[in-house]
């Protein structure tokens, strides 16, 4: 079996991806399990014949100038483990039918055009332990079915257009395997839900500061530095002390977190 990468990154390719490439798990007794192109000048669109690469494992395009849609017929790739096709110029939105690639581990979709909205059988992937999909377009709320991801350790998708109700992300709790969740910059209404405290493994918090109601009310009355993308861990650390805190007078978002100079920690 033919187990190495058919061209490795860095090579200075141009031109499109030959749909000829997709055909050759089905000309010999070898089969190819490793496609690295990336870091290359490719373009043009991705062929839909790589959906007929049957035992692909790897398949990493990422820092290249590829265009379009992805190609419904890459969720054939049922084997696949690793897809980084980060750093292109993708659009369209995500296949539906990503949820039929039970095998795959690392998927990074960062810093494309992609749009629309995350699709619920997203959630089926439970062997997945990265998710980045930052940088892109993505609207809508993130799927209930996304806790049911119990091997998640990295969901990532801060600058996008997201713009669903935070609090309503119930299953939020589920996921206890989580390091890494960063949903900055986005446009999400609602305060973090009170899940958050379950998430045991969690080591870097990154959220709007609208999702923060419990740092506000902690810290009644008092305005707190808008330090901008920051690891504020503390809430999941300190939930059920900083929400049970009474707080008459608790400032609105806006006023709550003042700028570095107006906070003084920074002179103007």
């Amino acid at each position: 079996m033919l187990s190495a990468c058919t061209v490795t990154g860095n090579n200075g390719l141009q031109g499109q991806i030959p749909t000829s490439m997709g055909y050759l798990n089905s000309k010999s007794g070898e089969q190819l399990t490793e496609l690295n192109m990336e870091r290359n000048a490719l373009e043009g669109t991705l062929p839909s014949s790589l959906g007929l690469l049957n035992g692909l494992r790897m398949l990493q395009l990422g820092f290249n100038a590829i265009s379009g849609s992805i190609p419904m017929e890459l969720t054939n790739l049922t084997e696949a483990q690793v897809i980084h096709i980060q750093s292109n110029r993708l659009d369209g939105s995500l296949p539906e039918g990503f949820g039929s690639l039970q095998a795959l581990r690392y998927l990074n979709l960062t810093t494309n055009n992609i749009s629309g909205t995350l699709p619920p059988s997203i959630g089926t992937l439970r062997g997945l332990v990265d998710l980045s999909l930052s940088e892109n377009r993505l609207t809508g709320s993130l799927p209930l079915e996304i806790g049911s991801m119990f091997s998640l350790r990295h969901l990532r998708m801060h600058t996008n257009a997201l713009d669903g109700n935070f609090t309503a992300l119930t299953t939020l709790g589920d996921l206890r395997n989580l390091v890494t969740l960063d949903l900055y910059g986005n446009r999400m209404h609602g305060d973090v839900p009170s899940s958050i405290q379950n998430l045991s493994s969690l080591q870097y918090l990154y959220l709007d500061n609208q999702h923060y109601a419990p740092l506000r009310q902690y810290y009644c009355g008092q305005r707190l530095p808008n330090n901008g993308k920051y690891n504020y861990r503390i809430v999941r650390d300190e939930y059920l002390t900083m929400t049970s805190i009474p707080c008459d007078n608790m400032h609105d978002t806006n006023f709550a977190f003042s700028s570095l100079q107006e906070s003084g920690v920074y002179p103007s």
